[in-house]
């Protein structure tokens, strides 16, 4: 039989020895535990959850945060990936969606995470001019309406008609009161050139780039008589005599006023405007002071005994002012019967 100090030593040796595999097994469960705990992180439509987890796949570990799965939605990475420390996983929602593009107006279901995706999934093509709203990084929400709209730029020409001037000059040599017309006048002609942006066949923008003079216009040259007949009363003794207020105008001289009478004639030297019913259109007149002339117009203002005589300039018609006058009816025009 061993010793007694022999059994002693042996008895400590083993209780040391079970102590240290008790140790041992222990730091090592613990290790162990440690290694499968991981942290991660869970995102739900843009909301994001950092967590601890002892799962081993993406989808144990949704199931355990309670992350319920539905038709169409989205799950990154796949359920069936194996975890990882600081693994993060995207859940995206199935939305209802609507689409507009190209005139068409498109419902749909998609768990696409941007709107640039969601496009891209129904295989619609996006210019770099395109537009598409929301913008494409945005993330789609339930009702969203997409649009993508399509730019275009285009130039287009117009014509536009240049007016021409009318311009009076005296004729010595022509009895004051006649009007002759040295050179009818023709409109020019310019072109324009705008650059026009398109959203969706709209026009969204107009800019003028550019314009050019194709065709100059020809002034209307007219010759008005300035040669003064003096006529004697005694020449008109037994034409209609009527004393009046006369006033003066001339082409453009004020708003509303142009160079085309009431009876189609060009206003100028020669032509007055009076009130129908003291002397009938187109009757032939002799004014005192101012010459022969027709009664070619009429006046918001010429009523009765008021006329209103025509000149080539506005200065003259200024100049002339407002004075009485006699005149004598040469020819009165008959007034046309109502049948």
């Amino acid at each position: 039989m061993p010793s007694a100090p022999l059994l002693s030593v042996r008895s400590g040796w083993l209780s040391a020895l079970i102590v240290t595999v008790g140790l041992t097994s222990a730091l090592a469960g613990g290790l162990i535990h440690s290694y499968l705990r991981k942290d991660i992180t869970i995102a739900v439509g843009g909301k994001a959850v950092t967590r601890a987890t002892y799962q081993r796949t993406v989808g144990q570990a949704l199931a355990e945060a309670g992350v319920q799965l539905m038709a169409g939605d989205e799950v990154w990475p796949a359920p069936s990936t194996w975890l990882r420390e600081g693994h993060r996983i995207a859940v995206h929602r199935a939305v209802l969606l609507t689409l507009k593009v190209d005139g068409k107006t498109v419902m749909l279901t998609s768990s696409a995470p941007t709107v640039r995706e969601v496009v891209r999934r129904r295989h619609v093509v996006v210019h770099q001019q395109d537009r598409v709203f929301p913008p494409p990084g945005a993330t789609p929400q339930a009702g969203m309406t997409i649009r993508v709209i399509r730019i275009q730029h285009r130039v287009i020409v117009e014509q536009i008609e240049i007016p021409y001037q009318v311009q009076s000059s005296r004729d010595l040599m022509t009895p004051r009161g006649i009007v002759r017309v040295k050179a009818p006048g023709q409109t020019g002609l310019k072109e324009r050139a705008f650059k026009i942006t398109l959203a969706d066949a709209m026009v969204a923008s107009r800019n003028l780039v550019g314009e050019r003079v194709v065709r100059n216009p020809l002034d209307r040259v007219i010759m008005i008589g300035t040669q003064v007949q003096v006529a004697s009363r005694g020449q008109f003794a037994d034409r209609e005599v009527l004393d009046m207020v006369a006033t003066a105008y001339s082409p453009y001289c004020c708003p509303g006023v142009d160079n085309i009478t009431a009876t189609g004639m060009y206003a100028g030297y020669g032509v007055v405007a009076v009130d129908p019913k003291v002397i009938p259109l187109r009757s032939r007149l002799y004014v005192e002071g101012y010459g022969y002339a027709v009664a070619g117009d009429t006046g918001s203002w010429i009523k009765g005994m008021r006329i209103d005589l025509g000149f080539g300039t506005k200065g003259e018609a200024i100049r002339y002012g407002r004075r009485p006058v006699r005149v004598y009816i040469l020819h009165k025009q008959e007034k046309k019967q109502r049948s």
